[in-house]
C-alpha cells in the first residue's frame, strides 16, 4: 500500500472526470445486461444454447456485455409458437411461425424496462432445426432491437437516479456496521453512465474505504500488541508495517514501530557485544550494521564500533570501515526513500489514467467475489404471461 492519500486522489480524480457518454468499452463504466433464459421459456433443449448465444450477441453488439459489478439487470426471452405446418416430403419439412419475446428487466424486483416481439418464419427437417433456423434469423443490428436495448439502458439509468438516495443510505448503513466490503460493493454497482448517482457513490466510496483502512489499522494495532506480549516481534512488525503518516492511527503505529526498533536494537547490540567479547570482528560488524542511527542504543553501538576500530588499528595497522559502511548504507536508504516519494508524486500527477485502472480493478474484484445472484424466477415468469 502506498498511501491512503494516493488512493483517495485516484478516486476523486475518477469522480471529477466521469461523463454521461463513454469513450471506451469499460465493464465498470457501463451498464451490463446479464443473459438469463428461464427453464420454461418454450425453447427446444437443442436450441437453448443458441438462444443464449444470440442474447449475448445482442448485448455485446450494443456495448452492454461484460462483467460489470451489477448482476441484477437481465436480458431474457421466450418463444411462442404461433403456427406449425408440415409439408409432406420426402423429406418432410416443418414450417414454424414463431414469436420471439425479448425483455430487459430487473431480475430481483421484477421491474420490466423494455420489451420487443419479433415474428419469424422458419423451416427445418424437424422442429428443433426449424427453431435453430428461426434464431439464426434474429439480427443483432436490427433497428428495432437497437431501440429496444437503448430503451432498456435509459430505464436502468433512471432506476439508479431515482433510487440513488436509497443506495447511498444502504451503503452508509453497511459502513456504520463495519461491513465495509459490502458497502463498497453496493457503491461499485452504480455505473459511470449514471452520472448523477455515480458522483455521489464514488464520493461516499472514498469515505468508506478510508473507514475500512482505519478500522483495519486499529485491529492490526491490537494484533501487534498481542504479538509483542508473546515476544513475537517479527509478526508484530508485519502487522503494522504498511501504514503511513497520513492516517489517524499512525501516532500509535509509530510508537509500536519504535518499540520494535528499540527491541531489535537491544538484541543486535547484545549479539554484537557477545561477538566482540570473542574478538570476532566480522560478526561484530554484521550485528552493528543492523542498528539504525536513530535508535536509542546507537550511541552505545558506536562506542563498541570505536573499540573495534582502535583494536584493529593497533593489531594490524589498518582502518576498520564498519561504521563508515553503516553510514553509507543509511545514506543509500535515505536516497531510496526520497526517490520513492518522487515516484509517488509523479503517479499523483498522472492520476486520471491510474484512477480509471484502479476503479476498474476494484469494481470487477468486488463483483467477482460476490455469490451468483439468485433471480426471482416467480416474478420473472409473469413477464411472459
Amino acid at each position: 500500500m502506498k498511501t491512503l492519500l494516493s488512493f483517495i486522489l485516484l478516486f476523486l480524480s475518477f469522480v471529477s472526470n466521469a461523463q454521461n457518454s463513454l469513450s471506451k468499452s469499460d465493464d465498470v463504466a457501463r451498464i451490463v445486461l446479464n443473459t438469463y433464459v428461464p427453464p420454461d421459456a418454450n425453447i427446444k433443449p437443442a436450441a437453448q444454447k443458441l438462444f443464449e448465444s444470440k442474447l449475448n450477441a445482442i448485448v455485446a453488439a450494443n456495448g452492454m456485455g461484460g462483467s460489470g459489478a451489477s448482476q441484477r439487470f437481465l436480458i431474457s426471452g421466450q418463444i411462442n409458437e404461433l403456427s406449425k405446418n408440415i409439408i409432406v416430403g420426402p423429406p418432410d419439412q416443418i414450417i414454424l411461425e414463431l414469436e420471439v419475446n425479448l425483455i430487459i428487466g430487473d431480475g430481483i424486483d421484477g421491474t420490466i424496462f423494455a420489451t420487443e416481439a419479433i415474428n419469424i418464419k422458419a423451416i427445418g427437417d424437424n422442429e428443433t432445426k426449424a427453431y435453430i433456423d428461426a434464431l439464426k434469423k434474429i439480427k443483432t443490428a436490427d433497428k428495432n432491437i437497437l431501440a429496444f436495448v437503448e430503451k432498456g439502458k435509459t430505464k436502468i439509468i433512471e432506476y439508479y437516479n431515482s433510487k440513488c438516495d436509497f443506495i447511498l443510505k444502504q451503503a452508509s448503513s453497511l459502513s456504520d456496521q463495519k461491513s465495509y466490503d459490502n458497502a463498497l460493493y453496493v457503491l461499485s454497482e452504480v455505473p459511470e453512465v449514471c452520472k448523477t448517482c455515480y458522483d455521489g457513490a464514488m464520493e461516499l466510496a472514498v469515505k468508506v474505504y478510508k473507514a475500512k483502512v482505519e478500522n483495519e489499522c486499529q485491529l492490526n494495532i491490537t494484533k501487534a500488541k498481542a504479538f509483542i506480549a508473546q515476544d513475537n516481534w517479527d509478526e508484530a512488525a508485519k502487522s503494522v508495517s504498511n501504514y503511513t503518516p497520513d492516517m489517524s492511527c499512525y501516532p500509535e503505529i509509530k510508537g509500536i514501530l519504535q518499540s520494535i526498533q528499540d527491541h531489535r536494537c537491544e538484541v543486535s547490540l547484545g549479539k554484537a557485544k557477545g561477538a566482540w567479547a570473542s574478538r570476532d570482528v566480522e560478526t561484530t560488524g554484521a550485528y552493528l550494521s543492523e542498528i539504525p542511527t536513530d535508535s536509542k542504543c546507537y550511541l552505545e553501538a558506536e562506542k563498541v564500533g570505536n573499540e573495534v576500530r582502535a583494536w584493529v588499528k593497533e593489531k594490524d595497522g589498518r582502518e576498520w570501515k564498519m561504521i563508515e559502511k553503516i553510514q553509507q548504507d543509511e545514506l543509500d536508504m535515505r536516497k531510496k526513500i526520497q526517490q520513492d516519494e518522487t515516484d509517488i508524486r509523479k503517479e499523483e500527477l498522472d492520476v486520471r489514467k491510474k484512477a480509471i485502472s484502479a476503479a476498474r480493478d476494484v469494481g470487477v474484484a468486488y463483483a467477482n467475489n460476490q455469490p451468483k445472484v439468485v433471480y426471482n424466477t416467480r416474478v420473472i415468469r409473469t413477464w411472459y404471461h
